[in-house]
Parts: C-alpha cells; sequence; structure tokens
C-alpha cells in the first residue's frame, strides 16, 4: 500500500445515546483544540484553522452522527488534501465513535516512514495517556488542577463540600463594601458568590477556560453590573496593575502552584498598602483522605504551617501566620450530611499574610 492511500482509524465505545455523545465530542473537541492552539467553528460552515491557515472546512455535519472534513494538513503544500471522519453508530445501550483520516501520509514518503509516524505520535501518545502517570495527570487536572467538563462544572458549580473552607476564609477577611478583592483561583464562582454578598467590589482569575466561563455564568448579574471581573490568566501573571486590591482569597489552589513563591509575589504586587491575603492551607494531614485522594495526592504539594509563613515572607509579605481554624462548626452550618461530618474533624490551616503593617 503506498503511504498516500493509507487510513488512520480509531473508535471508542461510549454509553451515551448518539445525540448526547456527539453533543459532548464536539465540546470536548473545541476545549482540545484551543488548548493546542487550534479553533474549531461548528456547524454546516465551520472550520478548523491553526493560526491563519485553515486545516479543514466542513463538507458534511449531521447532529448525532456524522461530521466530514475536507483537510489541508500541510501549509507547505496547500495541493496535499485529505478527509476526516468522525461517524456515531448505535450499538447496544450506546454509541460506538470513529475517527478516520483517510487518504493520508502522501507526505511522509514510503511505508517504513509512515510506521514511524504511526508509533511515534499516534501508538506511544495512546499508550502514555492510558499509563498510570498520564491518566494520573490527565485525572488531576480535569478535576482540579485545571477542572473541565460537563462534570467538573456541575461540581464546582455549587461545591458544597468547599463551603466550610470558604466560611473561614470570609470570616478571616471580613469583607465590607469598600472592599476590592481578587480571588487567585476561582474554578466555578461560588466563593464569589459568597463573598460579593458583603457588597464588595471583586476581581477573580482562573487557568481552566471551562471554570472561567462558569464563574462569570454563576454570577451573571454581578459581571453584568460591573462589580466582578473574571479573567483567564495564570497565578503568576496576575493581569492587573500594582496596588490595585484591598484583599486576596486562594481557596483550593496552593498544592498544585508550581511556584507558589511566584504567585504569592503577584498576589503582594497587586495589593495595596494594608491589604490583606488569606489562603487555605496544603495539609500534609490530608494526603489520601478524600479531601486529597489519589491520584490528586500525588501530584500536590504540601505544606507544614512554618513552611507556608515562609513562602508569604519569601514572596515580600511583611507579616505571615499560619493558623489552625476548626471546620465542623462551619460544615454543619452549610448542611454537610451528618455522616460526613467527621471529615472536617480536627483543625485546617490558613495562611494570613498582610503588605506594609506592622501588625495584623
Amino acid at each position: 500500500m503506498e503511504s498516500g492511500n493509507a487510513a488512520v482509524r480509531v473508535s471508542a465505545d461510549i454509553a451515551l445515546a448518539p445525540a448526547e455523545a456527539f453533543d459532548a465530542l464536539v465540546e470536548e473537541l473545541a476545549n482540545a483544540l484551543a488548548l493546542r492552539g487550534m479553533s474549531l467553528e461548528v456547524g454546516q460552515n465551520g472550520r478548523v484553522t491553526e493560526g491563519a491557515h485553515e486545516v479543514g472546512r466542513v463538507i458534511a455535519w449531521e447532529p448525532g452522527k456524522l461530521i466530514r472534513f475536507q483537510w489541508r494538513q500541510a501549509d507547505w503544500e496547500p495541493a496535499e488534501v485529505t478527509e476526516i471522519e468522525m461517524r456515531l453508530e448505535p450499538i447496544g445501550d450506546g454509541v460506538r465513535v470513529t475517527v478516520e483520516h483517510r487518504g493520508w501520509g502522501g507526505l511522509l514518503g514510503d511505508a517504513r516512514e509512515f510506521v514511524g509516524w504511526f508509533a511515534g505520535e499516534i501508538a506511544t501518545p495512546f499508550l502514555i495517556a492510558t499509563s498510570p502517570a498520564g491518566l494520573g495527570d490527565w485525572l488531576t487536572d480535569r478535576r482540579a488542577r485545571r477542572p473541565s467538563g460537563a462534570r467538573s462544572r456541575d461540581i464546582y458549580r455549587d461545591p458544597l463540600y468547599h463551603y466550610p473552607n470558604f466560611r473561614v476564609i470570609l470570616a478571616e477577611l471580613a469583607l465590607i463594601p469598600d472592599d476590592y478583592l481578587i480571588e487567585v483561583g476561582c474554578g466555578g464562582g461560588a466563593f464569589l458568590r459568597e463573598a460579593l454578598k458583603s457588597r464588595c467590589h471583586a476581581a477573580a482569575i482562573d487557568h481552566s477556560p471551562d471554570m472561567v466561563r462558569l464563574a462569570r455564568k454563576v454570577n451573571h448579574d454581578a459581571v453584568t453590573q460591573g462589580l466582578l471581573d473574571v479573567r483567564l490568566a495564570s497565578a503568576d501573571h496576575l493581569p492587573f496593575p500594582d496596588g490595585t486590591f484591598t484583599c486576596a482569597a486562594m481557596t483550593g489552589v496552593l498544592g498544585f502552584l508550581p511556584d507558589p513563591v511566584a504567585a504569592f509575589r503577584e498576589i503582594w504586587r497587586v495589593l495595596g498598602a494594608g491589604g490583606r491575603f488569606v489562603a487555605l492551607g496544603s495539609d500534609p494531614a490530608l494526603r489520601g483522605t478524600p479531601a486529597a485522594p489519589e491520584p490528586m495526592a500525588s501530584r500536590l504539594h504540601f505544606y507544614e504551617d512554618d513552611e507556608l509563613r515562609e513562602l508569604a515572607l519569601a514572596a515580600g509579605f511583611e507579616q505571615a501566620t499560619a493558623v489552625r481554624r476548626t471546620l465542623e462548626p462551619f460544615a454543619r452550618q452549610v448542611g454537610i450530611p451528618e455522616e460526613h461530618l467527621t471529615l472536617f474533624a480536627g483543625d485546617t490551616s490558613f495562611l494570613l499574610a498582610q503588605k506594609n503593617v506592622s501588625h495584623w
């Protein structure tokens, strides 16, 4: 077989109705391509672009059944045109999703080069994705480090088991209408919703596009009224001027930060004089518990109380301390089921820090 006549085909059997699977596939595909610098425009006149180059153009779009692209994989060889088809076929109680690229490989040369490409670019990533490291990373990102997808949106829209932590942070911040709060790593915006009850103004960042969209939706009225600004950004590059905010909060983010000092330094920068910062700690005692289960636990950084304080001081905060707070009373207040209250027994660490003051 000539390499230019080759076909690459992959399929998965999924326990969803075809229409539901189609919608989920399109959404997830668009999000995944966006993270890799590509754009999917959906519908009959849709296309896939990579920068200024049109990689694919939709030539068939049948919701619940089929998407077919005319595909141009080489901007240096515009005459090289192939075809990609994604089809959904009902099977039993679910659907078989098949992605097939036909007439591919003409630019590779002979069949041995095709084997090299297939082994390195298709087979190896598949093996890595289904290995403990690859699957663990994907699950950690999907559920906690960079939440995305319908399941995560459902959880982070109203994260009941996070509210006890929220209550402690809000009690420490003691927000007033004159405050301007920044939340670093806002998730689905539930903490912001509670904070805005103080009638303060707020801004927030998250590095998950899904969570940014959800936070804006959850706090739609505050956004439209100019009380809240939610942006896509990373913790170590906050898109705000120096000295903008009076206070800052960080909920379940600290353990995932690759460089906490850099993130804390950015928070210090955007706080005004006297600005206060409260963060949920990342207590080693949580490792392996429902609050930090595997595979997330292996990918989290845990900090003792004295380490928390040192991180803040290293970032420039003039005063910092780690405190212990009991979550169980707050768990009862927010309606945690009685059988789960033991999860909130004992004390949890929180970092309190402040900029340019002599006392807390």
